[in-house]
């Protein structure tokens, strides 16, 4: 990965995850540029964006629909509003077409309640000016942290676990059992875990 493209990532996520639309906290994850031949509302410098759900309704884009386009853009004005001022650049279609090919990134704009989804198409090269969003604490149940939980099991002797074969279930005791939750940096935390909760608390 390139410099420019490390620099556009940071800049995407820091300027959207966070942002604040009519009272709906917004979220944003990129995903890889490609030939896309669905209709995207195609602006200067290669930019391009695609609104999939907005007010709760997936959305389909008809470029001979020139009035309910019109209508569409009215009804997202708010929001394409807020990301324009986030990112410091102007989200005003010239027509209606395929996605540009020009390499870049796509960011996918949602709600955490998916009412509103937008993706937004930019190329490495563009001038962006971010605007760093205000910490928004309910995206921090969202964020996927790989750990592993190690629960101590029932003593077997060599000759007890050899008579075990795939499918044979293992009674580890009533629930909460002790568990340690296991970070890839950091201490282990010893606590209690609850299967069928799907809880685990520290000591």
């Amino acid at each position: 990965m390139g410099a420019e493209e490390a620099h556009l990532r940071q800049s995407l996520l820091g300027a959207l995850c966070g942002l604040s639309v009519d009272d709906q906290v917004l979220r944003a994850q990129l995903l890889p540029r490609g030939d896309d031949a669905t209709a995207w509302f195609r602006c200067a410098d290669a930019i391009a964006f695609r609104l999939l759900r907005f007010g709760g309704r997936a959305l389909s884009m008809d470029a001979g629909d020139g009035p309910g386009m019109a209508a569409l853009l009215d009804a997202a004005d708010d929001l394409l509003s807020a990301v324009e001022a986030a990112l410091g650049l102007t989200l005003d279609p010239l027509d209606i077409g395929p996605c540009p090919d020009t390499a870049g990134l796509t960011v996918r704009i949602g709600s955490l309640d998916q009412q509103i989804v937008l993706l937004l198409s930019v190329p490495f090269d563009a001038v962006i000016l971010a605007q760093p969003a205000p910490l928004a604490p309910s995206l921090l149940g969202h964020i996927a942290l790989p750990v592993a939980i190690a629960v101590a099991g029932p003593r077997l002797s060599p000759a007890d676990a050899a008579t075990l074969s795939p499918g044979d279930l293992l009674l580890i005791g009533p629930a909460p059992i002790a568990a340690t939750l296991c970070p890839p940096h950091g201490d282990a935390i010893p606590g209690r875990l609850d299967p069928v909760a799907r809880c685990f608390r520290p000591h």
